[in-house]
């Protein structure tokens, strides 16, 4: 099945991040949306690495003349889409934060308000 230990190991890897990203959905350490990414982009891999006469013609349109290597471009391609994703996750969080510190601070400024007024009403009597 494989021909070379490169093509095992990478098998091995990406079996082992399937694994270990279930296992993290299943404990909730990492949330589904966003283990979807990184099931695809192993089992993308675990394809690739089975089926390695798919591999060979794909590498050489790619220009890569060892085919096994194709599996590391497709892993860093992999890991620049999830990076981008996350960067813009990241970017709108942000934003979302500021609004939401921007709308305690109106808020803390009107209990202010109200707590002098409060109190004035309650200096007067």
């Amino acid at each position: 099945m494989f021909t070379d230990r490169l093509t095992l190991l990478v098998f091995v890897a990406a079996l082992g991040l399937l694994l270990l990203v279930l296992e993290m959905v299943r404990r909730r350490a990492l949330a589904e949306k966003y283990s979807l990414l990184w099931l695809i982009m192993s089992v993308v891999i675990l394809l690739l690495a089975i089926a390695r006469p798919a591999l060979d013609r794909i590498a050489p349109m790619l220009g890569i003349y060892y085919a096994p290597s194709a599996l590391f471009v497709a892993g860093f391609v992999g890991l620049l889409v999830i990076l981008l994703y996350f960067s813009a996750v990241i970017t709108q969080l942000t934003r979302e934060a500021r609004i939401a510190a921007q709308h305690i601070g109106i808020l803390r400024e009107r209990v202010d308000e109200l707590e002098k007024s409060r109190q004035q009403f309650s200096d007067e009597k």
